[in-house]
């Protein structure tokens, strides 16, 4: 399979790549202006700006729609392979940020979150260069192909693999939005503190049970064992506390 590095080492010294890359550094240009109107006098450190408002996730989001906008236009009248050079990284680049600013503003201290980070990132950028290079989708077949049996049922690494990243994602994005919740309820002035504590605590714990169903059910597993489980113990609760 041809990948777009391949079209570009084929296609360089064509006079219009010089205006894909113009196209590109102005996709680029216009989306981290965008990201600093919008974040620039806004709360630093959130997910959307980062610290210094184009490390956020914002900016690598804008990119990436202007980007594969321009390449549609583009590929209308002539090969666009640095625009489809582009298109990956900015997806993993994206990818990337979501993971690490979320991860940042839920564990800021943790090095467990700083390691998910790492091998995620590596992940990311691994899968980029094989799209790059053409060869992910050989790869993704060769992993659909080998199969193993889990109980009754056979599955592929490719599936497990989506699975994990799908329930990953999943809880990360249950994160965010229990995170950002919290930190509504925390900053209302009306009401006992440890009260909207509590609220808090209880919102991020229902959020996360709800995530990890969500996420078990993206990984294939049945939940009719989990829900009958769960009505055994509220039964044995209401006959322990009558």
């Amino acid at each position: 399979m041809t990948g777009a590095l391949d079209n570009l080492v084929r296609q360089f010294g064509q006079p219009w790549l010089l205006w894909q890359g113009l196209v590109l550094l102005g996709c680029l240009g216009a989306a981290a202006g965008i990201a600093w109107a919008i974040g620039h006098k806004r709360e630093s450190g959130s997910v959307w700006f980062g610290r210094f408002t184009i490390d956020g996730l914002l900016f690598p989001l804008l990119a990436l729609g202007l980007t594969y906008s321009a390449l549609l236009l583009m590929i209308r009248w002539q090969p666009a392979p640095i625009l489809r050079i582009a298109v990956p990284i900015l997806v993993s680049l994206a990818g990337i940020r979501f993971l690490a600013r979320v991860l940042t503003v839920v564990f800021p201290a943790s090095q467990l979150a700083r390691m998910v980070e790492r091998l995620f990132s590596w992940l990311a950028w691994i899968a980029a260069i094989l799209w790059i290079a053409g060869v992910l989708q050989p790869v993704l077949a060769e992993l659909d192909a080998i199969r193993f049996s889990i109980g009754k049922s056979r599955v592929s690494v490719l599936g497990l693999l989506e699975g994990l990243l799908s329930a990953g994602a999943v809880l990360v994005l249950t994160l965010w939005v229990s995170a950002a919740l919290e930190k509504r309820v925390m900053r209302q002035s009306t009401g006992d503190l440890s009260l909207r504590r509590v609220a808090a605590n209880v919102v991020r714990s229902g959020l996360l049970v709800i995530g990890v169903l969500v996420g078990l059910s993206t990984l294939g597993v049945d939940l009719t064992a989990l829900a009958v489980l769960g009505g055994a113990l509220r039964v044995g609760l209401g006959c322990g506390l009558e």
